[in-house]
């Protein structure tokens, strides 16, 4: 469901004191990646410590090693003393270097804190799973103990003490991850892009395995025995002819118990979130312009096109082919 479709990356030294306020994700949008639907960024400590404080939330102290991310580019200021009077990150305009990483150095000549951020453009389009992530993910590894912190979605800021394999595979790809900045290499933009995708969908996994009790949202849907049964089926033949009742004979379940454990935990009825995956997957083939509209249709389970096209201009705000009109790159 989620393509990593874009990435930028920014190789940046601070000096105490130091306060920058990230912009609000409109503005990052319009500057970076115009036709995001979603931005996610991160930021890896690579030397030195500081604070993050999100908008709303506490500040965090992170030191070297620590990798945070914010599926929602999240407004927050980092800086060297919380209460630091903050400059607008718009303020410090980076560096291109020759291998596409852009170099930023502020500060007022203290300590050093060097970082390695990244911005992600997401495909969006469907989004129950993106919706489903808390403000922020924050993994961190002291003494040997490797924790992942979030908050912003479901029962508070929760923390939960990752296995040993997470705190070897995290010292492993930011190993690799600050090695390709340091050495800027030809080519070091792609495999920056290919870590952070790595180091992105890891962290997500970590972050599925241990949703705090009682949260709700797609993630915890999928993880739930009825209503994940039932997404399984809908997301492996979303052509077929379902209904709420022979995907609940298909999971297992009454078609009245299935309904109310999945509007709990979705938000929404089976039939209105197969709807949006078919819309989500008539999209995608419809960019790769490698099948007909009638084709895609068919794939997602239209046996006529007519209905198909109504379908789709009430999810997109226009038919199929003046939407790809207007998702067709300018020149």
């Amino acid at each position: 469901m989620i393509r990593l479709s874009g990435a930028i990356f920014f190789s940046a030294e601070f000096t105490a004191p130091y306060a920058l306020v990230e912009p609000p994700p409109p503005q990052l949008a319009t500057r970076l990646f115009p036709a995001a639907e979603c931005l996610a960024l991160f930021h890896v400590l690579a030397q030195g410590d500081c604070w993050i404080a999100p908008d709303g939330e506490a500040p965090l102290h992170m030191e070297q090693g620590d990798v945070i991310i914010f599926p929602h580019s999240h407004p927050h200021v980092v800086t060297s003393r919380v209460g630091t009077e903050p400059t607008p990150l718009d303020g410090v305009p980076p560096a291109a270097g020759a291998d596409g990483i852009l170099r930023m150095t502020h500060g007022g000549g203290g300590k050093a804190t060097r970082f390695v951020c990244g911005y992600l453009h997401c495909d969006q389009r469907f989004n129950p799973l993106m919706g489903a992530l808390p403000i922020f993910l924050w993994v961190r590894r002291r003494e040997g103990v490797t924790t992942l912190e979030t908050t912003g979605h479901g029962p508070g800021r929760t923390a939960v003490v990752l296995p040993p394999d997470a705190g070897a595979w995290l010292t492993t790809t930011l190993g690799y991850l600050l090695a390709e900045v340091d050495a800027g290499q030809p080519g070091c933009r792609a495999m920056l892009a290919r870590l952070a995708e790595l180091l992105y969908v890891e962290v997500l996994r970590r972050y599925a395995h241990h949703l705090p009790v009682g949260q709700t949202g797609w993630l915890a849907g999928l993880s739930d025995p009825q209503v994940g049964r039932a997404l399984r089926f809908l997301h492996q033949d979303p052509a077929h002819a379902w209904t709420v009742e022979t995907v609940a004979r298909a999971a297992g379940v009454s078609r009245s118990s299935l309904a109310l454990r999945f509007a709990e935990l979705i938000g929404e009825s089976p039939m209105h979130y197969l709807t949006a995956w078919r819309m989500h997957l008539a999209r995608q083939m419809l960019q790769e312009k490698r099948f007909t509209i009638p084709e895609v249709a068919a794939q997602v389970g239209y046996n006529s096109e007519a209905a198909f096209n109504r379908a789709f201009k009430r999810a997109a705000g226009a038919p199929p082919g003046l939407w790809l009109k207007r998702e067709a790159p300018r020149p």
